[in-house]
């Protein structure tokens, strides 16, 4: 009996050792929102609202988290515009900032052109036929990887102080503004129109870019004032160097912001970039943060972006020139893209952008903003001949495809998908989530990158109510494992609760996930989920909640019985569309809840209060959804509540058979002959070249049109934009040889780079095929 009581006592040890509970315990006083002090907000006509705390953000009296995706309207052709800002919209994104670059609308002094790509007017129109609010940055330095950084290469000539109160300087930017405005007149929140925002500069007094007009091997010559010459940096980083101009950089930077008033240009929301020391204008902008986990300007290294903090008090890039406890925590570049350079070519997974954005939303970011959002093509100058790319940072001459969740030619990447189950989530349960404070667990500062043990997490709650977030993935880390056995223990100020209940959960190698607690459904309670939740409908006249779960986690619902009227509490279904079940509340309302499948999550969209769950890429309006699949003509989807019920439907569409007729031409040439017939079925055709070198270059009637630089996956290119050149030219390739002490085979994947053991350096051109890209319409 002993012995077998000391082998039972054993067992027990073992598992408590092997079982970690992750303790955390509700503030003892909330978090303090001040009110009034920013002089930001306004009102439209119909009556709406826009207000902003220390905090959050609220539109019509209702906290929000606005979700903003960046894509420049000068980078991509005019007459996709529209397809764009609807696929940009089905990602969840509900606001779109786009840079107004000087160089592209004034290149030769005192003659500004808004026709065509240019056409500013026209874009913001195009957002507000489709309900997308615009943040506005209107410069006058902007950067963006762009020749002078947006400055116009005459300005360069002009004797006068660039990024300063020189009085010759104000006076060229005031003629800027009065254009931009000229532009923008009518089409401000407070016009009905759909301008919610403006940027004043960008990153003044901390980063600059390379003048254009310079000589090999000479020295950085940067676009600031001189003054400011010895404190610039290159990228967006840590400031080190003591800023003692920093009166000055106020001071311009409400210069600016005043003239661009008198010039009309007001909304109700104004941003600065406020990283590493930037100046702002204190209480008249929101300073907005950045974060980017593959940098091109920095060394391969373990970034702190994985890991959560209190955003708002310290911020990513500190120190700052502002106090943070006035000011709400939005970010403006987060990096779940990065653009490529010649000798740095990082690659940002999905599950990367993934983490950073539910780290930033667990540490108490308030306004989610990606850099980029959308790629596109830089254009070239006016004369044809030359870029207006920058060059002297080692970018492409052409390409802006930044690796971002919809690519330089409008194909969406996996990173699309796993950052829209945040948005969805956003856009039901931001009103909840924003005013919920961030509680970090006890030692949370002594977790480094390189720690791989201890679980990550924060959890943002409010009056008991809350959310767990966490993640188990840590950029430039292949050797991060699993997290096993892992349990919370949650001292709230009106009960302890455990999640689980009893037993435990694992949180796989590179998996994020967000975990609710004492969240309300209708008068009923859930007390915990291990599930995640990502959206709700009104469903028959009741709330259908819909949760996934995330890879490895088991999901069970535990209810408080106190807030039921009868029935169980407790449920662990299997995930899946026929997993539903309800509840009935005190009150006799009955609520739905159904957990689907990871896969399924990040194929799922609300659109018109209904779920829409599909491979395709969907384009949303009113009363009907374009699905849009490359190559494949059979396009499956899931709409709900509908006829079909949960059953999948399929369209199928005639397919289509193009060939490219390519030729090699020695081992560096190519020539592509493209017919594009014109179908119904499809919205563009596609041009997918699988090489192996190290830039690739494409050209229409001798004028180079695209680069490329190689990165190991296949160059898909969209052919739309130059269906007429094609009816009369050929596309002709030029590929330069990859050699083995390329600086950037550090970044590749290894099944990218070439066997070197014969030959020092390969260029191969494997397949040339052309890709229908299919559409077909679902009326709602």
């Amino acid at each position: 009996m002993k012995q077998l009581f000391l082998i039972l006592f054993s067992c027990v040890t073992v598992f408590l050792q092997a079982q970690q509970v992750y303790e955390l315990s509700a503030p003892e006083v909330a978090k303090e929102i001040y009110f009034g002090h920013l002089k930001l907000g306004g009102k439209s006509p119909s009556g709406g609202s826009i207000d902003v705390n220390s905090y959050y953000m609220s539109i019509d009296g209702k906290p929000v988290i606005p979700v903003m995706g960046e894509f420049h309207y000068s980078r991509y052709p005019a007459e996709q515009w529209e397809e764009q800002i609807l696929k940009i919209k089905a990602g969840g994104v509900n606001v779109i900032p786009t840079y107004v670059f000087w160089n592209v609308h004034e290149e030769v002094e005192g003659v500004f052109d808004w026709s065509g790509n240019r056409d500013l007017r026209n874009f913001i129109q195009l957002c507000q036929k489709h309900d997308m609010p615009v943040i506005v940055r209107i410069g006058p330095f902007c950067h963006g990887e762009m020749r002078n950084g947006g400055f116009p290469d005459w300005l360069f000539a002009k004797p006068l102080e660039v990024r300063s109160n020189d009085v010759n300087y104000l006076t060229i930017v005031k003629r800027l503004y009065e254009q931009i405005a000229l532009q923008l007149k009518g089409l401000y929140y407070q016009d009905g129109g759909p301008i919610i925002g403006i940027q004043i500069e960008n990153e003044h007094q901390h980063s600059a870019a390379p003048w254009a007009i310079n000589y090999p091997g000479a020295p950085g010559d940067m676009t600031v004032a001189t003054y400011d010459a010895g404190i610039t940096m290159i990228g967006v980083s840590v400031q080190d160097k003591k800023i003692t101009t920093a009166e000055l950089g106020d001071l311009h930077m409400k210069t600016l912001k005043d003239m661009a008033e008198k010039a009309g240009i007001i909304a109700p929301l104004y941003t600065a970039t406020g990283w590493g020391n930037a100046a702002i204008v204190e209480n008249e902008v929101i300073p907005v943060t950045a974060a980017y986990t593959y940098p091109f300007w920095a060394e391969p290294s373990m970034s702190p972006f994985c890991m959560f903090k209190d955003i708002q008090r310290n911020p990513d890039y500190a120190p700052v020139r502002y106090n943070t406890d006035k000011y709400p925590s939005f970010t403006a570049e987060m990096g779940v893209g990065i653009q490529m350079i010649y000798s740095r070519r990082p690659i940002v997974k999905a599950e990367a952008a993934e983490a950073l954005m539910v780290r930033s939303l667990g540490s108490g970011a308030n306004g989610i903003g990606y850099y980029m959002y959308h790629g596109g093509s830089t254009p070239k100058q006016n004369n044809g001949v030359g870029f207006l790319s920058d060059e002297l940072m080692g970018v492409p001459k052409i390409s802006y495809d930044f690796q971002a969740p919809i690519g330089e030619f409008g194909l969406v990447r996996d990173s699309y998908q796993n950052l829209r189950i945040l948005h969805t989530f956003l856009e039901d349960f931001s009103s909840s989530l924003a005013p919920m404070e961030t509680v970090l667990p006890e030692g949370n500062d002594r977790i480094t990158p390189a720690n791989r043990e201890t679980l990550r997490y924060a959890v943002r709650m409010k009056d008991d109510s809350g959310f767990i977030f966490m993640t188990n993935f840590q950029d430039h880390d292949t050797a991060r494992v699993d997290q096993k056995d892992l349990q919370f223990k949650l001292n709230l100020r009106n009960e302890s609760l455990m999640i689980p209940a009893k037993g435990t959960f694992t949180l796989k190698k590179d998996v994020s996930a967000i975990l609710p607690f004492n969240l309300h459904m209708e008068d009923a309670v859930l007390k915990y989920a291990t599930a995640q939740l990502l959206t709700k409908i009104e469903d028959n006249g009741k709330e259908h909640y819909f949760f996934f779960a995330p890879e490895g986690f088991t999901p069970e619902y535990s209810f408080d019985k106190a807030t039921l009227k009868s029935g169980k509490s407790f449920y662990a279904p299997i995930p899946g569309v026929k997993s539903t079940f309800s509840i009935t509340t005190k009150n006799g309302k009955k609520v739905m809840v159904t957990t689907l499948t990871r896969e399924q999550a990040l194929n799922t969209m609300k659109v018109n209060n209904r779920i829409l769950i599909t491979r395709a890429t969907v384009l949303p309006e009113k009363d009907k959804c374009t699905l849009l699949s490359l190559g494949e003509n059979r396009i499956d989807y899931i709409l709900y509540p509908s006829r079909a019920g949960w059953k999948q439907q399929t369209i199928e569409v005639d397919s289509v058979s193009v060939v490219a007729d390519w030729k090699k031409v020695g081992a560096r040439r190519m020539t592509v002959h493209v017919d594009q017939p014109s179908l119904p079925q499809v919205n563009e055709y596609f041009l997918r070249v699988q090489y192996v070198g190290d830039v690739a270059m494409a050209f229409i009637n001798g004028s180079i049109v695209l680069d490329h630089f190689y990165d190991g996956a296949p160059w898909t290119i969209g052919l739309k934009r130059f269906q007429n050149e094609l009816k009369e030219h050929d596309m002709n390739f030029y590929f330069r040889p990859l050699h083995k002490n390329a600086p950037y085979l550090i970044d590749l994947p290894h099944d990218a780079i070439p066997d070197f053991t014969q030959r020092g350096a390969n260029c191969e051109v494997k397949n040339v095929e052309i890709l229908p890209e299919y559409k077909a319409i679902i009326n709602l």
